[in-house]
């Protein structure tokens, strides 16, 4: 025990030197690698603390001890603090305290790493492609998996029952899955890769998706043609492996969220109004022509897809019963699980709410909603203002790609159990598509104030 407190001295020690000395682009590259195989270091309390956590943590403490400027004026991070504010505040009458913690810390995580990767893109345009590529590695790695175990459960199971998995997913998870809470990788038509969950899966490989073509806006040359390439190609593959995880929301956005991001560069232009006609046609089409190419090409999915409503619509229910007795403060973090079990009679499962909304409520109450809607009506109006305002440029496309990965997070979260965030592997890549998309919008504010005005010549 001794040896072990001692090795875990040690290692935060060298850790701490390690963050110190390094840069910003450095500090986020590494936590761009911890972000994905989440290695565990706790526990905390009976929770196990991931180490790509105690790195954000970490970096934190220097950019403090730097006295770096916060930009507390952005209204992306004041949304966050406020449903911060309003979960932190929910702890105490939480009854599981630590469960709070843990996502309070978690959120707060989400608006540093935007925040410190804009910085890190300001100081020096294009350094975010480092911290990009190294956790959208990891995404060409799990979308791999996906159709290795889709095609192969029995390779699936392997590594479910290795030490990798327990070392990815994490101590708690494995435990849980292997005794009560076996997850929908089980199911052969279902592939999770490094996760548990193949919905979430997919939701990862979704917003990966718009990262690679976000990455791929405004590269020339012969050189950065071949990058563009290769992240043309990373967005197919990762594209493709959403439908491999076998989620029938994944199914339905990789089709529809493409279409809808052309579809708000196309009418953000002055002349738009000649487009509504197509457009108004093009929804109607497309209205008519994804269920069936969905039915053809994903079969059973119609069946699949009631099956899986069918499957929430007790939990959603019993929210609607507990937000009748419970309606101002809702049930506190961990107090969802403990009331749903005492319903387990009546054919409720002991499953979470499955729904961003029912969360927010059930952790936090009313104020914990309003906060999330907040702040998911605030990054959807900066990222469609900045397409619509500056449409036709590299700014306007990235931030269209931006705000895809944006819908998928928020749509896949109506149905499944994810955060605002999206989840803790996709979270980084959430974070630094909104610094990057921050930092060339100030880059391109500053460029128009610099370039000189004409003077109207005197008549």
């Amino acid at each position: 025990m001794i040896v072990l407190v001692l090795l875990g001295v040690a290692g935060a020690f060298t850790g701490l030197l390690f963050c110190v000395t390094a840069t910003d682009r450095t500090r986020l590259t590494v936590a761009a690698f911890l972000a994905v195989p989440q290695v565990f270091v706790g526990p905390l309390g009976t929770l196990n603390l991931p180490l790509s956590q105690c790195w954000v943590i970490l970096i934190a403490v220097c950019w403090l001890l730097e006295r770096k400027e916060l930009p507390v004026r952005d209204p992306v991070f004041r949304a966050i603090l406020v449903l911060a504010i309003t979960q932190g505040a929910a702890i105490g009458w939480s009854p599981d305290p630590v469960v709070g913690v843990l996502e309070v810390a978690r959120l707060l995580s989400f608006a540093f790493l935007a925040l410190y990767a804009a910085r890190v893109e300001r100081v020096r345009a294009g350094a975010l492609t480092g911290p990009f590529t190294v956790v959208l590695c990891w995404a060409v790695v799990n979308a791999v998996l996906v159709w290795v175990f889709r095609l192969s459960p029995a390779v699936e199971s392997v590594f479910l029952h290795s030490p990798l998995a327990t070392l990815v997913v994490g101590p708690d998870a494995m435990r849980a899955f292997f005794a009560d809470g076996a997850n929908n990788v089980t199911d052969p038509l279902k592939a999770g890769g490094f996760f548990l969950d193949a919905n979430v899966s997919s939701m990862f490989l979704g917003v990966a998706t718009f990262c690679f073509l976000a990455l791929g806006v405004g590269l020339r040359g012969a050189a950065h043609r071949r990058r563009r390439r290769l992240h043309g190609a990373g967005a197919l593959l990762c594209w493709s492996a959403t439908f491999a995880t076998g989620s029938k929301t994944a199914a339905a956005l990789a089709l529809v969220l493409p279409l809808a991001v052309r579809g708000v560069q196309v009418l953000g232009r002055p002349n738009a109004r000649w487009f509504l006609p197509q457009a108004a046609a093009a929804v109607g089409l497309g209205a008519w022509l994804v269920p069936r190419l969905l039915e053809r090409y994903v079969p059973g999915y119609a069946d699949a897809s009631t099956e899986s409503l069918a499957s929430r619509a007790p939990l959603w229910e019993f929210a609607v019963r507990m937000f009748r007795e419970h309606l101002v403060l809702g049930l506190g973090f961990g107090g969802w699980s403990r009331t749903v079990e005492q319903f387990a009679a009546l054919g409720i499962q002991t499953l979470p709410p499955h729904n961003l909304l029912i969360a927010a409520w059930a952790a936090s109450g009313l104020p914990g909603v309003a906060g999330l809607l907040l702040l998911a009506l605030t990054i959807l109006v900066v990222l469609t203002a900045t397409v619509v305002k500056n449409v036709g440029t590299h700014l306007a496309r990235t931030t269209a790609f931006a705000l895809g990965a944006w819908w998928w997070v928020l749509v896949h979260g109506m149905g499944d159990n994810t955060a605002v965030y999206g989840e803790a592997k996709s979270m980084i890549l959430l974070a630094m598509l909104l610094g990057l998309v921050t930092s060339r919008l100030a880059a391109h504010r500053a460029a128009l104030a610099a370039a000189p005005r004409e003077v109207p010549c005197p008549a």
